[in-house]
């Protein structure tokens, strides 16, 4: 959320009350995960010092071969699993950051993070003493390695930990599971040393639904089916014409200590997953790995969170293929259901468009740097100019969604708090024409008629059910068919604009644009603000007009981004509702 700048008037802060009200919305609505928010790594590999944030949901580390991306998911490996890669425990010789350093000299590994718990994260019963150490939602644990002692220094905000305390943030760090997928790893291995958790989600599920032997295994199968449905669908979606997926279930009592497996298929013949091609295992281990992680939220309860570190996830893929697997990661990073944050290393321009942070990793022939990249235009420019991927039309971005073009930022930001009341069905995103083409300035329709005119081809270039929907405000609604025209592609182009019954009667038309359709709600509360909103007094044919100067309207403008930022209710958007109803079934997405 970006701080507002500028404003004449005088800010007027909520009260205690409101401040409530407004975080429990945030609750009801659903924020993605965010659990680890910073790392400071020193000493590690590549990496002799740096600090890594903001972090995202779903974070991308972006740059050439061995620039040291990698060494931050096997810092955090480190840090969750005493482990660097799997079944290597930290060495601190080797991992240093200086291995040709004499034995003598004194070698130090450490590695912070800073925790955001979420409101939805729970202490167990028995860990109370846990909850109490830690002080809070936000603090930071280190655990720092040095030669000789075999076990890690703790240290929680700054201070050093004797062993009970200790003890008590190895409980805490046992309520998350980092999950580390290097690139060279095998799928299918994957999936078999994971059958046990897969097990234990089936029988968790399958409870007491069967009593005969008979019903049992076929309570087995039943339940298995309906567990993967969403794995089947999406499989399907991503890979059509390679027929259904089942698990490989136990038929007798004799078969019970099985290992679990999937089986495709096609044409009545089913084969194995194994035989396979590697993108489709990927494809299948991401969706298994999901699958255990979030079961154990929703049914087991222990452990309420899961991070995973997964390296180059495109690997193997085609280009559709990869764009599922990027948008995969972007969806379920970002359900609040989930629980789930996601880092990986890439070179793809399909993952860095669907992350919601990037990070280009460098290396400078001494040590790793990182720099933060603040949205993916900006990151695609920068990592195709370094050589790290291709150089993607802004347009193009997101090739699984449906986008929505808008003029500027404050009608981007109304529709996206729209959305988490008037919640699509897929994924649609809402681009202001700054985000596109940085030299539009300020927008505006003629800028916008403009870059739609001069990229029509690009628009052209669209798949069919992720078109580009241009949002024209209310007072440029006569300009919708000569937009219509400028593109002759009705399957991927289409133009709306807000029609006057989806404004607030009692906003005039001094309001230009997205602001009109304020709730009075929204137009009290930032005239509490300080916003200069006159009243025209009510009479038998009005009811009253909020109206707002000339002079003043850049600054009631940014008041009213200010509040809705921080969250509109349902009711803002009794007015609104129904322009934005349409807008997503033009969008297919609801």
């Amino acid at each position: 959320m970006r701080a507002i700048t500028g404003i004449r008037n005088v800010r007027v802060c909520p009260s205690p009350h409101q401040h409530d009200l407004r975080q429990a919305r945030r609750r009801r609505q659903g924020v993605p995960v965010i659990l680890i928010s910073r790392i400071i790594i020193e000493g590690f590999r590549s990496i002799r010092q740096a600090v890594i944030e903001p972090l995202a949901d779903f974070t991308s580390l972006a740059g050439l071969n061995n620039s040291g991306k990698s060494n931050v998911l096997r810092a955090l490996n480190a840090f969750f699993n005493d482990e660097t890669d799997p079944g290597q425990l930290v060495d601190v010789d080797t991992d240093f950051y200086r291995p040709d350093l004499r034995k003598k000299r004194r070698k130090r590994i450490r590695v912070e993070l800073t925790f955001n718990l979420p409101d939805q994260f729970r202490f167990r019963k028995g860990l109370e003493g846990v909850q109490q150490i830690l002080g809070g939602q936000t603090f930071s644990i280190a655990k720092e390695w040095v030669r000789g002692p075999v076990l890690p220094t703790y240290f929680l905000n700054g201070s050093v930990l004797e062993l009970q305390d200790r003890q008590r943030l190895n409980q805490f760090l046992q309520l998350i599971k980092y999950r580390y997928v290097p690139n060279r790893v095998l799928p299918t291995e994957l999936i078999r040393n994971e059958h046990r958790s897969l097990r234990d989600v089936l029988v968790r599920r399958l409870a007491q639904r069967a009593k005969s032997n008979g019903k049992a295994f076929a309570a087995i199968r039943d339940t298995s089916t309906r567990m993967i449905a969403s794995l089947t669908r999406r499989f399907q979606e991503a890979c059509p014409g390679e027929g259904t997926v089942s698990l490989a279930t136990p038929t007798s009592w004799h078969d019970l200590a099985f290992a679990f497996g999937y089986r495709l298929a096609r044409g009545g013949i089913e084969i194995e997953d194994a035989a396979q091609g590697s993108g489709i295992q990927s494809l299948l281990m991401l969706e298994t790995l999901y699958l255990i992680d979030r079961d154990y939220f929703q049914q087991f309860g222990w452990r309420q969170a899961a991070i995973w570190g997964i390296e180059e996830p495109e690997s193997s893929l085609h280009s559709s293929l990869e764009a599922r697997v990027a948008s995969y990661l972007a969806s379920v990073a970002t359900d609040q259901k989930s629980r789930l944050q996601v880092l990986c290393t890439t070179h793809s321009d399909l993952v860095i468009q669907y992350s919601g942070r990037s990070l280009l990793v460098t290396h400078d022939g001494k040590e790793s740097k990182f720099e933060s990249l603040d949205d993916p235009r900006t990151a695609l420019d920068r990592l195709s100019t370094a050589g790290v991927s291709r150089w993607v039309h802004p347009i193009l971005f997101w090739p699984l969604d449906p986008i929505v073009l808008v003029e500027g930022p404050f009608d981007r930001e109304f529709l996206e708090e729209a959305f988490k009341h008037i919640r699509p069905r897929g994924s649609v995103r809402v681009v202001d024409l700054a985000a596109l083409d940085p030299s539009s300035g300020d927008g505006g329709v003629e800028r916008m008629r403009q870059y739609v005119k001069e990229n029509a081809s690009a628009i052209r270039s669209r798949r069919a059910g992720a078109p580009i929907i241009v949002v024209l405000d209310w007072d440029a609604a006569s300009k919708a068919e000569h937009f219509s025209k400028l593109v002759n592609a009705a399957s991927v182009y289409k133009v709306l604009a807000w029609p006057s019954s989806a404004l607030n009667p009692r906003a005039g038309e001094s309001f230009r644009g997205v602001e009109r359709a304020h709730s009075d709600r929204v137009f009290e509360e930032a005239i509490r603000r300080g916003a200069h909103i006159g009243r025209k007094a009510a009479t038998s044919e009005n009811p009253g007009e909020y109206i707002v100067q000339a002079p003043d309207y850049r600054a009631v403008k940014r008041i009213l981004a200010e509040i809705t930022r921080e969250g509109l209710t349902s009711d803002d958007l009794n007015h609104a509702r129904p322009f934005i109803e349409r807008l997503l079934q033009e969008a297919a997405a609801v």
